[in-house]
């Protein structure tokens, strides 16, 4: 499988781009780059739909179905999804051909247990290979969804071209491909997504997305809201044909050829905003406490998300736990900022609210109709409500930058060939580092544009940001971090249990598939 390139147009444009970044950097990131729209805090060109858009906060929210275990035994759960088009009902009078798990977007809700075996099969009934990541997850290399590892359709016996230097996995299934998850790991909301190299974003475009939700003892002891109150939430923008399809500038419609057209190499930007597959939906809750698991599963839009009305007093957003579990203790906030990949769990009481007051969430990044997301319409009067916002949530015990073994840098930089990390396009089985396992290390991230930073197998600590403090939202364990233009992030990380070649990559998925990846491979 070849390593994504791009054309000399291509070329020119990103050149053009990188030109201008010294004074885009001034202005903070705003302005056109080689004919890359960038607004203030948000990265990517806008793709305007062709089909009429539905009104705001018609639709009730959909919740996405707990996939129950086709069979069970004394050390895991057994599951099987298949993925396969499927024609989905988004817009008014309209039908979406979707690639789907299970012929649902999101996909369906795995709800695992800490030290229980998941063992997942997916079946692959799509007309073009798929790889399955499992974002979050602590989890052996031949499971973690590395990008040549594909699953060909069903019947297809040519195996794809594949690169065999030192590690590269050649793990090539046909039709269906078992995923072992341990678990081994602290209550956390994962999600599961298309990882193939070069063909990322159109996938999870398409989507291909899903919960997967790990619960623990510490967790369960909490009186945080459970059951109907505690709802995932997949916040995605898409784009729309005036047929009713999802609309995506991919460079080879056909899907041969890895990367979008040239306006769009900073990341597409939908003008529909979806929530769990539903454009701008309405939930109606409870004037009561709710638990609501945020995933951003944008390709590159990032979001800052607040109440409006905010409740009195403000503080309406109580967040209890980032991509990596709990928080230690809760911080309310006014408004809370979610780059691709990225996840914030978060509590909301509607009982600050009165009774008939609709609660707006609004994106305060977006622009026309991308500043709403969805409402929430307080209805029933004050009732008992028996959950609560413990002072104290888990224990974080945090790792010592002290007792780094090693500091490693990581470039994310443009380069006249695409994204590169370290001035190197993505090249399997040439890993940039090998970390030993048990051991503390610092890595370094630097970026010139907006890139959300991506690690897999273990999650990290965010130490610091340009040599001072971390960040308001660098809290926790981290698998995700959000760098702004400019900017060096520092992170500690230990890797543990499992050997073999892992992923750092950006999760702008635009810049994933124009070859912004890295293995490192951990011994």
């Amino acid at each position: 499988m070849a390593v994504a390139r791009v054309s000399r147009m291509s070329r020119r444009g990103l050149l053009a781009a990188g030109a201008g970044f010294g004074v885009a950097a001034t202005l903070g990131a705003a302005g056109v780059r080689g004919g890359m729209l960038l607004t203030p805090g948000q990265p990517g060109r806008l793709l305007p739909s062709s089909a009429p858009l539905p009104p705001a906060f018609r639709v009730p929210l959909p919740v996405p179905p707990i996939l129950a275990p086709v069979r069970t035994d004394s050390e895991a759960d057994y599951y099987e999804i298949i993925q396969r088009e499927t024609d989905l009902a988004i817009l008014p009078g309209l039908r979406t051909p979707a690639w789907t798990y299970g012929g649902s977007f999101p996909g369906p809700t795995i709800r695992a247990r800490a030290g229980r075996k998941s063992v997942v099969r997916h079946r692959n009934e799509l007309p073009h290979p798929v790889v399955v990541h499992l974002h979050g997850g602590h989890t052996p290399a031949d499971s973690d969804g590395y990008p040549m590892d594909v699953i060909l359709p069903r019947g297809d016996a040519a195996a794809p071209t594949a690169h065999h230097g030192e590690h590269v996995a050649t793990q090539v299934s046909y039709g269906e491909r078992d995923y072992h998850y341990p678990n081994n790991q602290r209550a956390a909301t994962l999600w599961y997504h298309d990882h193939r190299h070069g063909f990322t974003g159109p996938a999870v475009w398409r989507g291909l997305a899903g919960f997967h939700l790990i619960t623990d003892d510490e967790e369960a002891a909490l009186p945080l809201p459970t059951g109907e109150r505690d709802i995932p939430l997949l916040v995605a923008d898409r784009s729309f044909a005036e047929d009713g399809s999802f609309a995506y500038p991919q460079a080879d419609p056909a899907l041969r050829v890895p990367g979008v057209t040239d306006a769009y190499m900073n990341g597409v930007l939908g003008d529909v905003l979806l929530v769990n597959g539903a454009p701008w939906p309405r939930l109606e809750v409870d004037p009561s406490r709710y638990r609501f698991r945020l995933l951003n599963g944008s390709n590159a839009r990032r979001y800052r998300l607040s109440l409006d009305p905010p409740p009195p007093g403000g503080g309406g957003l109580v967040r209890i736990g980032s991509d990596g579990g709990l928080l230690e203790r809760p911080v309310a906030d006014d408004a809370i900022d979610l780059s691709p990949g990225e996840r914030v769990d978060l509590v909301v009481d509607f009982a600050r609210y009165r009774p008939g007051t609709l609660v707006r969430l609004r994106n305060e990044f977006g622009s026309g109709r991308t500043t709403e997301v969805m409402r929430f319409d307080v209805t029933g009067s004050p009732r008992r409500d028996d959950t609560a916002i413990p002072e104290r949530l888990s224990r974080i015990d945090a790792l010592d930058p002290s007792t780094a073994v090693a500091v490693r840098t990581f470039h994310f930089q443009l380069r006249e060939h695409g994204w590169a990390i370290n001035g190197k396009l993505y090249a399997p089985g040439e890993p940039l580092a090998r970390p030993k396992l048990g051991t503390v290390e610092i890595w370094r991230f630097l970026t010139d544009f907006h890139h959300p930073v991506h690690v897999h197998l273990d999650p990290f600590q965010v130490i610091g940001r340009n040599n001072r403090a971390p960040g308001r939202f660098d809290a926790g364990w981290k698998d995700t971090v959000d760098i702004h233009p400019t900017e060096a992030v520092e992170v500690a990380v230990r890797f543990t249990d499992y050997p073999g070649p892992f992923m750092l990559h950006c999760h702008n998925l635009e810049h994933e598939d124009m070859a912004m990846m890295a293995d490192f491979v951990t011994e």
